[in-house]
């Protein structure tokens, strides 16, 4: 009962939590929102599908078309670049790895060495034909870029680190035989490499380009250009943004063939111009959970398009803090969070409980490993009891001011939960540059975070968080098991798909239930409402909001 008080807090208590955690973030849309008549609906809403023209709003714009230089500005790049292969999503909501750039490659049999041929005839959209010499140069600039976010996506190759540390200019890795075909040949075995060449990480750069542009590349959208569908044609900063169709892509053409971007940071208003017409697809992420369920679930319940995300939500422990260095106390806070609460009140049950590491729908995903964990508040008690905390302790989670309400309110039910176990947690707010500082220190005591796959294999999730003790750090996790951290990185090299899943499965049970590394919680669904004019809309295979405008098709 509790937890459903919590879901339906006041409006003026849910003001009062935003402002005490100094959320900046925009406000919520009303939840008596209606459908707008006909007479409210502005001139834009009388564009016809047939002008070929998709509109959307973002409710903060990007800063950057260069993929080397951030992690979380992919829509753009997304459509304007291409990669050498892709993740297709099917019907049935599975995924498999499609060549794109690359139109055939072998792999030799102790998986070192990849052997590519590129498609013949590919331009970008200046006209400039596209080279396996670009595809070099892409993966060296993302090694050598002083500010380069993405090295991780190349370290694999080999010479990466000679280029990294700025001993080498030349990518030895990657050696080009002539304009369509090249070799990769790694430092050690990794599985999961053709799945990391998928991601917008690496798109492929036109050399000629970026050189000609240097430091206005990714920034003035006129010297910034791809292979990929569709080319930048304005960029208003903190305006909007549009696209044309790439007139010489080389791919299958696009049905959509301009695309209107308006920057619109009230979520209320971003929900009224869908339903004035104004904008053709909506992400619910976008707007209020409250208005999702009241108005799109009953009036759009036909036009919602649910995609999976391949995401884990958990509760970090950070290991270094007492009592959290005790396996018994972590297991308690496991027992004690009622995640099934938490999914219901704040997300309506959109999702699904997570009970390991890995999300559903990802490559390594393990059946047996889920159904282990369940909400039990007594036997939190008395592991408390045997670990010498028999009434309880005070600990702290972090929170990002910048989180949204949703988060917010799961972290209060949280705290209801530990208390009831008799642990006082202290929900404390810090700004965002405040809180990533804190947690890469290795010094948060505790926080909640959702990771979402950049690729799909399970490396993603388990090497970025328990493949060397660094990575545990930067997490504030601090996980002690070095031996099972060992197996982490070596399972990257094991050549047998089905010797390495079985070891990654392995590892997950001994490191989310042996160890209570973490809190697993849910796999969150992402739902979108799709305009009158929109047919059909193919999410992003990994369920975020970034998506290929080539994906969706007009009425």
């Amino acid at each position: 009962m509790k937890k459903l008080l919590c879901a339906v807090l006041s409006t003026a208590m849910l003001a009062g939590l935003l402002a005490g955690c100094g959320s900046s973030s925009s406000a919520s849309a009303s939840s008596t929102e209606t459908a707008a008549t006909s007479e409210s609906a502005s001139a834009a809403s009388a564009v016809s599908a047939s002008d070929k023209t998709l509109r959307i709003a973002w409710s903060r714009d990007i800063q950057t078309l260069d993929v080397h230089k951030t992690s979380d500005n992919y829509e753009i790049p997304l459509n304007i670049y291409d990669r050498l292969f892709e993740i297709k999503l099917n019907d049935d909501g599975s995924t498999e790895l499609v060549n794109s750039l690359v139109e055939d490659y072998t792999v030799s049999d102790d998986g070192l060495t990849y052997n590519f041929t590129l498609h013949s005839g590919v331009t970008f959209s200046d006209g400039t034909p596209l080279t396996a010499n670009d595809v070099k140069y892409t993966f060296t600039r993302m090694l050598a870029l002083p500010d380069s976010v993405q090295t991780d996506y190349a370290s694999a190759i080999a010479g990466s680190e000679a280029v990294m540390d700025g001993t080498a200019t030349e990518l030895t890795g990657i050696q080009v035989q002539d304009d369509t075909h090249f070799t990769v040949t790694l430092s050690v075995p990794f599985a999961g490499f053709l799945y990391q060449l998928a991601t917008p990480s690496c798109s492929i750069y036109s050399e000629k380009n970026v050189e000609a542009a240097g430091d206005a590349f990714g920034q003035d959208y006129t010297q910034t250009i791809g292979s990929g569908p569709y080319v930048v044609t304005s960029w208003t900063r903190d305006a909007g943004m549009t696209l044309d169709a790439n007139p010489n892509y080389w791919g299958t053409k696009p049905d959509v063939q301009h695309v209107e971007i308006s920057i619109v940071p009230d979520a209320s208003t971003i929900s009224m111009m869908f339903q004035n017409g104004e904008i053709d697809l909506l992400d619910c992420d976008a707007i209020d959970a409250a208005v999702v369920d009241s108005t799109y679930k009953t009036q759009y319940a036909d036009r919602i398009v649910t995609a999976h995300r391949l995401a884990t939500t958990y509760l970090a422990l950070n290991e270094n803090v007492e009592p959290l260095n005790d396996v018994k106390v972590r297991k308690a806070i496991q027992m004690a969070i009622d995640r099934e609460g938490i999914l219901s009140a704040v997300y309506s049950g959109e999702g699904t409980i997570s009970d390991g590491i890995f999300p559903q729908g990802l490559i390594g995903y393990s059946q047996e490993n889920q159904g282990w964990l369940t909400h039990d508040a007594e036997a939190a008690k008395s592991l408390l009891a045997e670990a010498g905390y028999p009434d309880g302790f005070t600990m702290e989670i972090a929170a990002d001011s910048s989180a949204d309400a949703s988060t917010l309110l799961a972290l209060q039910i949280i705290q209801q939960d530990l208390s009831e176990v008799g642990i006082q947690a202290e929900i404390k707010s810090y700004d965002a540059a405040s809180w990533l500082d804190l947690r890469t220190s290795g010094n948060m005591v505790s926080y909640i975070s959702t990771w979402t796959a950049d690729y799909n294999d399970p490396d993603n999730f388990i090497y970025t968080f328990f493949g060397t003790p660094e990575k545990t750090k930067i997490r504030s996790l601090n996980y002690y098991n070095t031996e099972v951290m060992d197996r982490v990185a070596a399972a990257r090299a094991i050549v047998d798909d089905d010797a390495r899943l079985t070891e990654y499965a392995a590892l997950e049970k001994q490191i989310v239930q042996e160890d209570a590394a973490w809190v697993p919680m849910y796999s969150r669904t992402h739902l979108y409402v799709l305009g009158d004019r929109v047919a059909s809309f193919v999410p992003y295979w990994a369920g975020y909001s970034d998506f290929a405008f080539s994906g969706v098709t007009l009425a």
